[in-house]
Formats: C-alpha cells, sequence, structure tokens
C-alpha cells in the first residue's frame, strides 16, 4: 500500500520540471526566468566592477563576493536539472509543454547551460584574479540562447541556405586574398615598411573588404587605390549579398514556423475541426497566435475592436451581468465588435495560461471574401448572443462545439 510519499516526489519533480522548461508559461517558470536573467545581469555587472582598479578594496571583494554567489547557484541550477533528468524515467515521463523535461542531460540547451557555468567553476579555485576565472562570467550569457526563438530560426536558415552562403564566402576569400596580393604588389616597393609581406597585406585587405579602414596602411600609388577601391566595391557587394540570403531566409523561416505552429494550434479549435486542409491553410496565413499568462486583460469594455479571438487551450472569463462567463478551449470571443464596429461591450480576462488565435479586422474581411462558410457561422454566433435576453447571457457553451 502507497504511504503518498512517491506521489508527492512525482508531484514535485512535475513542479520543478515545468518551472525549468524553457517554453512553460507557468508563473513559477516565467518568475524563474526573469531572476535567472537578474542574476546574469548582476553577475556581469559584479565582472566589470572587479576589474576596475580605481575602485575601492572593500566595493571590489564585494563584487567578488557577489560573483562567486552567483556563480554557485547556477552551478545548482545545472545539477537539480541533472538530477531532475534522471528522476523522470522512462515509464513515467513527466513531459512538459514542449516535452523536454526528462532530457535536458544530451540536449543542446543542457550543453550550453553546462558551457555556461562549467568552465568558471573549474577555474574559480586556482586563479580567481580579475584577470582571470571572473571574466568567464562572460559566458553566462549563453544561458540565454535557449529562450531565443530567433536564434533557433537563424540556426536553421544557416543549415539551409548553406550551400548559396558558402558561395558567398569563396567569392568574399577570392576577393581577399586577390586584393592582399594585388595591393602587396601595388606597394611593396613606394611602402617597404608598410606593405612587408603579404601577411600584412592581407590585414589591409581584410579592414578594406569590410570597409572598415582603420588608416594604419594607406595605398599611395595609383594602381594600389584602384585595388583598394575595387575591393572596397567588392566588399560592398560580397556583405550585401550574405546579408540578402540571411534575410530572405530568415524571413522566410519565421513565416514557415509560423504558419506550422498555427495550423497546430487552428487543429485544436472545434471550430475548425471539419475544415479541410486547405480552408485550414487559407485560416492558418490569418491567424496569430498569441500567449496570455494567468489573470492577464485581452481585451477591455469599451476599447475599439479591432480583432477577434480563437480559445487553443486555457480559459477566458468574460466579465458581464448578472455573472462573468467562462469559455474554454473550441470557443470565439471578440466577434460582435469587429462585425457591428461598435466599441468592445465586455472586458474578457484569461483565468489560466491560456493561447489563443487572433483574426483582426482587415483579416476578417479577407476570410469573408474566401471562406463566407466560416464567417457566416461566426455571424450566426454573433445574432445570437446579440439576441439574448439578459437572464440568459450566462451561456458558458463553446459555440465552436458541436450540439
Amino acid at each position: 500500500m502507497s504511504d503518498g510519499r512517491p506521489h508527492t516526489r512525482s508531484g514535485m519533480v512535475a513542479v520543478l520540471a515545468t518551472m525549468l522548461d524553457r517554453r512553460s508559461m507557468s508563473f513559477r517558470a516565467r518568475v524563474y526566468r526573469r531572476i535567472e536573467a537578474a542574476l546574469v545581469i548582476i553577475g556581469l555587472l559584479a565582472m566589470v566592477v572587479m576589474t576596475v582598479t580605481s575602485l575601492a578594496e572593500t566595493t571590489r571583494q564585494l563584487a567578488s563576493s557577489v560573483l562567486i554567489g552567483v556563480m554557485v547557484l547556477f552551478v545548482l541550477d545545472a545539477a537539480v536539472r541533472i538530477v531532475l533528468s534522471h528522476a523522470i524515467s522512462a515509464h513515467e515521463r513527466l513531459e512538459t509543454e514542449d516535452g523536454e523535461s526528462g532530457r535536458w542531460v544530451g540536449t543542446a540547451w543542457g550543453a550550453l547551460d553546462v558551457l555556461s557555468v562549467l568552465p568558471m567553476a573549474i577555474a574559480a579555485p586556482f586563479y580567481w584574479t580579475p584577470a582571470g576565472a571572473p571574466l568567464l562570467a562572460s559566458l553566462w550569457l549563453l544561458r540565454f540562447v535557449r529562450y531565443s526563438r530567433g536564434g533557433r530560426i537563424l540556426s536553421t536558415v544557416i543549415l539551409r541556405e548553406r550551400e548559396p552562403i558558402l558561395g558567398v564566402l569563396l567569392l568574399f576569400a577570392m576577393v581577399l586574398t586577390g586584393g592582399a596580393v594585388l595591393g602587396y604588389l601595388a606597394e611593396r616597393n613606394a611602402q617597404p615598411a608598410v606593405f612587408t609581406s603579404l601577411g600584412t597585406s592581407l590585414w589591409w585587405a581584410i579592414t578594406t573588404l569590410t570597409t572598415t579602414g582603420y588608416g594604419d596602411m594607406v595605398p599611395v600609388t595609383p594602381l594600389g587605390r584602384m585595388v583598394g577601391g575595387a575591393v572596397m566595391i567588392g566588399g560592398l557587394g560580397t556583405i550585401s549579398l550574405l546579408a540578402g540570403i540571411l534575410a530572405t531566409g530568415f524571413a522566410a523561416e519565421l513565416k514557415r514556423t509560423e504558419f506550422l505552429r498555427s495550423w497546430d494550434m487552428i487543429s485544436k479549435v472545434s471550430f475548425f475541426e471539419d475544415a479541410g486542409a486547405a480552408t485550414i491553410a487559407d485560416v492558418a496565413s490569418l491567424l496569430r497566435p498569441r500567449d496570455f499568462p494567468a489573470r492577464s486583460v485581452v481585451t477591455r469594455r469599451g476599447q475599439p475592436g479591432d480583432c477577434m479571438y480563437f480559445i487553443v487551450d486555457g480559459e477566458v472569463e468574460i466579465l458581464i451581468e448578472p455573472r462573468p462567463v467562462r469559455l474554454g478551449p473550441g470557443a470565439f470571443f471578440g466577434e460582435i465588435a469587429i462585425l457591428t464596429g461598435a466599441p468592445r461591450n465586455a472586458t474578457v480576462i484569461t483565468t489560466k495560461v491560456t493561447q489563443l488565435l487572433t483574426l483582426d479586422i482587415a483579416d476578417f474581411r479577407a476570410l469573408a471574401a474566401s471562406r463566407p462558410e466560416l464567417t457566416d457561422l461566426i455571424r450566426k454566433e454573433a445574432e445570437r448572443r446579440l439576441g439574448q435576453a439578459p437572464s440568459q447571457e450566462t451561456d458558458t457553451s463553446n459555440p465552436g462545439e458541436k450540439s
């Protein structure tokens, strides 16, 4: 017979797993992330203070103590994550929002966390001076990578566009090498003390190609200046080409990611459950996902109604008389305002962490033109709500569900 302890332990593991999940929207997870960010900033400031020799020794010692304290907390964080990964067995996996609660060890995020704290923890006992181990606190910035959606998208873009990127880098290398050789040949006799070798000429080519131009090496011969101008133009062209490839790829990947996320969320809304793939594809390009923490205001009474909302997950409370109405997954709200043009007639708040899909008024009109059957259903629901008597305004059924 169970004494309850395993259940309690599993509950604690679930709480910790959710709190440490990089995608969790729970209150604990959001607070933990803010504390982690604050500790990184405090630690970096302490690292800077330690190197300022003009400050009082007591101030620098205080900064050193703060830095050690933050390091210890990050070591404990890594230890808890390692223990947590082993605590969640393959048979009782307690999945969090992105399913990675038991897979921190061996993931890229786990490797970055370890890389951010391990070098400093190893070096601290042996080389704790302002120019030593404390400088490794700069690695703590790697902790933010796991929360950076843009960083993940950029890495995907680089991998996907690797062939054109390699082509641009090859062009860059050709312009760089050719500029260095021609610059050396043109200037070595006129400035033997400046263009002493092909290596120094290569440095000149790098600064010229990147349009930096430090001024420490300047061509004086007509041929050298022509080479310098050609290298500058070549640098602008290759860098612009690389930027264009990355920007185009980033925009396409961001659009694809948003589309897939919207598709996944739309498929969870009962209002669209019978819609075909073509309909969902049309709608996915119009709806925008939004995440709201618990007790957040979604709309306020009296505000202009510029969009409507579909509930994917969570719950909202519509503050109307005689008592509030709660709507769950599959329901939608805010349609009356965009149909009538009137201000919001009620304040809506979330009761828990909630995922919504928003459809703004311009996209609603586009949807009405392409998929009139969907907008007709929305209009009928709006007419039903507008026609309700005050005593019936507490209906909590989800309009997206079929009776």
